[in-house]
């Protein structure tokens, strides 16, 4: 889970320099133009050592989630288009606790250990963008509406994912299957929105390129394989780890530097993460 945080936090360099040149459709559908046949390439190589073939899930369940992220995907554009950045990364990670909700509904219920990790994380994440303390600035009521939106239709995509992962199917194949479901779901938003446009810089075409491979397979693979082994809330939690590895990127990359708060909120972002993983000290069994 860290490491598909890891990749979806670099969607913020690749998608800077493909969203100059593109609209948000456009970038949807190229970002998963390119990532559905490289996803499959891994499947059917790995398929050839022995590995399972694309056959050897239940497809259509695993498309379906997908069609469902490329939703995700879509709200996430339509709800940056309307709401500071800042606050639309304090909103969209609400949705760790709409999971632990959704996991107590569906008769898993979260223990108390993983609601502190919630609280601790979420502090931590409003503190690594301190920019919302100052107000909704430009916020919309349609642009908090698309925040919510997305975050309560990827927890359903996470808690959904869990359920797929659980009757034992692989999770390279299952990832493979939900971003051809996403690819569907781009396909016909370009169709809705034609014409189509493309990257006109070969920049362009290296960002896409790394949003597709980074940011999308890689994510996607890591995410399934994650969500697996360690249910939805835990994973949820792990999976916030993403604005903190971004402000990294930020400081590495873009040569930024940040304030004594945005410290802070990394840092209990990370003790929220821990907390959530804490095996409980076992208690010695009386005589």
């Amino acid at each position: 889970m860290v490491l598909s945080a890891a990749a979806y936090s670099m969607f913020t360099i690749f998608g800077k320099n493909v969203l100059e040149e593109l609209d948000s459709v456009d970038v949807l559908l190229w970002r998963f133009l390119l990532a559905v046949p490289l996803a499959w390439v891994v499947v059917v190589i790995r398929a050839r050592f022995g590995g399972p073939g694309p056959l050897s899930v239940a497809w259509f369940p695993r498309f379906s989630a997908g069609v469902l992220f490329g939703g995700v995907a879509w709200l996430a554009f339509a709800g940056l288009d309307q709401l500071p950045g800042a606050l639309y990364i304090v909103i969209i990670y609400t949705y760790p606790a709409m999971v632990a909700v959704g996991s107590t509904l569906l008769g898993r219920p979260a223990s108390r250990q993983v609601w502190m990790a919630v609280l601790i994380t979420m502090l931590g994440i409003a503190l690594t963008v301190p920019e919302v303390l100052d107000g909704t600035g430009g916020a919309t009521v349609v642009g908090l509406l698309f925040t919510l939106g997305n975050a309560l239709t990827y927890a359903a995509y996470v808690l959904y994912s869990e359920r797929l992962v659980s009757d034992g199917g692989d999770g390279l194949v299952a990832s493979a299957w939900s971003l051809t479901g996403s690819l569907t779901f781009a396909v016909v938003a370009a169709a809705i929105s034609w014409p189509f446009d493309a990257p006109n810089t070969f920049g362009g075409y290296g960002s896409a390129i790394g949003l597709a491979a980074i940011s999308t397979v890689l994510a996607s693979m890591a995410f399934f394989l994650g969500v697996r082994r360690l249910g939805p809330s835990s994973a949820a939690l792990v999976a916030t780890t993403e604005p903190v590895l971004t402000l990294i990127w930020v400081v590495l990359i873009l040569d930024e530097t940040l304030k004594p708060v945005q410290l802070l909120g990394a840092a209990l972002v990370i003790v929220g993460v821990l907390w959530s993983q804490r095996v409980p000290r076992a208690q010695p069994t009386k005589a």
